[in-house]
C-alpha cells in the first residue's frame, strides 16, 4: 500500500528540518519575562508564509496594547529548529501563550485575530486594554 504525503505536510516537514537553531535567544527572552512577571506569546512561523505575514500587524498591536505586560516573540522555524521542536510545532503559524511562570496555557494554529486573542489574555489576568 503506497502512502502519499500531502503538499502541506511536506512543506511543514521541510520547514522544520531546513533551518538551524538559536534556541538560546528564546530562552533569554523567556527568562527575562518570567523574572519580570510578564505573559509571553510566541508566534512560531516563517518569513514568506502568508498567514504568518498576516500576523505581523496583530503582533504589533498586541505589543502596543499590552506594553510592559506581554512579550510577543516571533520565531522563524526555518532558522530555529530547536524551538519549533521544543514547542511541538507541526503547522505554521502556531501561537503559544506562556503564563508568568513560563507554563503554556493556550495554543492556537493558523491566523489569530487580535479580537480573538484579547479574551485569552483577559482570562490569563491581563486587562482588556492597557494602552
Amino acid at each position: 500500500m503506497k502512502r502519499w504525503i500531502t503538499s502541506a505536510a511536506f512543506l511543514t516537514i521541510v520547514l522544520l528540518f531546513a533551518g538551524y537553531g538559536h534556541a538560546g535567544e528564546v530562552d533569554t527572552v523567556l527568562e527575562q519575562a518570567i523574572k519580570d512577571g510578564r505573559i509571553v506569546m510566541l508566534e512560531l512561523g516563517s518569513v514568506g508564509c502568508i498567514p504568518c505575514e498576516q500576523m505581523k500587524p496583530v503582533m504589533q498591536k498586541l505589543r502596543d496594547t499590552y506594553k510592559g505586560k506581554l512579550d510577543v516573540l516571533f520565531i522563524d522555524v526555518r532558522r530555529d529548529r530547536p524551538s519549533s521542536l521544543r514547542f511541538g510545532v507541526t503547522v505554521i503559524p502556531t501561537q503559544v501563550f506562556l503564563d508568568k511562570r513560563g507554563k503554556e496555557f493556550h495554543r492556537h494554529v493558523g491566523f489569530y485575530d487580535f479580537d480573538e486573542i484579547v479574551p485569552v489574555l483577559y482570562n490569563a489576568g491581563l486587562p482588556r486594554e492597557t494602552k
